[in-house]
């Protein structure tokens, strides 16, 4: 049985600052003492005395056309973690530490999946050591639907009473291969960045490597500043990964990135690193680039694919959506410096 339990907080929050939370998950123990619930982060265990409302409520269903709605958020990112993977991996209990020189958020946090076999305020002490000694800082992966407050997630408004900050909202949106390969072979993209898009990235050669070049290095250090060994490790470290590159007259003008997890009938394919030259956009390039990689991971059996886009990048979610791309999920990192 599933429950929603209100219950009060204690020790009771500064003025102005919301007395009452909430906790989803499975009743493992009902009593006259105390309610224990089974949720995403472990065993919460609320006193009878502090509850103030419970809900049954149904079994979660799959979403209609979301691949991979049947899991939730945390199960997704450990089953796709081997897309992007991290130079260093810890666990406490069942949460999964990553570490990676600090490059990208992915590489440097922690996917709390399951019970960390501590309790919350003691899991965190111990996340932060973990990342002090790396000479990081902690940082937390915390799912939600869209639009979603991460203050009210237990593990997220302890962090946040700890001084941790939350980034902006970013979405991870999950599709069928066929289903996205299909779409992609339309001819005219309607409503990518505004305006319709004919013949896509007709002008541009797309070619394809398994190997990390340094014309495709040098074009991702120009949208962002990497660690060269961090993000080395990162880009060559999937069990598989392809590297796609657009090029006009012999410049590159774009590059997008497949990782691809272990083979098998469950494989995963993670879209990443997708960067067009911001004086080449709107011409389709980026959906011909998002369309070599779809073809390459249909080529290495990957059946399902998923992405990370910022929730304020309206131009890449409108071509990923038309692709077929769906939301499964928002999420922030809530980390605090060191």
């Amino acid at each position: 049985m599933r429950a929603t339990v209100r219950y009060r907080i204690e020790p009771p929050p500064p003025p102005g600052q919301p007395s009452l939370t909430d906790a989803v998950g499975t009743v493992l123990v009902n009593t006259a003492d105390e309610v224990v619930l089974q949720t995403r982060r472990g065993e919460l265990r609320i006193p009878r005395d502090r509850i103030v409302a419970t809900r049954i409520i149904p079994n979660a269903t799959p979403r209609r056309g979301v691949v991979g709605s049947e899991v939730t958020p945390l199960e997704l990112w450990r089953a796709t973690a081997d897309a992007w993977p991290a130079m260093e991996t810890g666990h406490l209990g069942e949460w999964l530490l990553r570490a990676s020189r600090g490059f990208t958020a992915r590489g440097n946090s922690v996917v709390p999946v399951g019970n960390p076999g501590l309790p919350l305020p003691d899991a965190i002490d111990a996340v932060e050591q973990w990342y002090a000694a790396r000479g990081l800082p902690p940082n937390l992966t915390i799912p939600g639907p869209a639009g979603f407050d991460p203050t009210h997630d237990p593990l997220a408004r302890l962090a946040v009473a700890r001084g941790y900050a939350a980034s902006q909202p970013s979405l991870f949106l999950t599709g069928a291969t066929a289903t996205i390969a299909a779409q992609l072979r339309e001819p005219v993209i309607v409503g990518y960045g505004g305006v319709g898009v004919r013949g896509v990235g007709s002008r541009a050669k797309i070619t394809t490597e398994t190997e990390l070049t340094e014309a495709w290095l040098a074009a991702y250090g120009g949208y962002r500043t990497p660690d060269p060994v961090a993000a080395r490790a990162i880009l060559t470290g999937s069990p598989a990964q392809v590297f796609a590159t657009a090029q006009i007259g012999g410049r590159v003008v774009g590059i997008g990135r497949l990782g691809l997890g272990s083979p098998g009938p469950a494989r995963w394919g993670g879209i990443a690193a997708m960067w067009v030259d911001p004086a080449y956009r709107r011409q389709g390039i980026a959906a011909a680039l998002l369309s070599r990689l779809v073809s390459e991971a249909a080529d290495r059996d990957a059946a399902n694919l998923h992405l990370q886009a910022w929730h304020s990048n309206t131009a890449a979610l409108a071509l990923y959506r038309h692709a077929g791309f769906r939301v499964h999920h928002a999420y922030v990192n809530v980390s605090r410096p060191t």
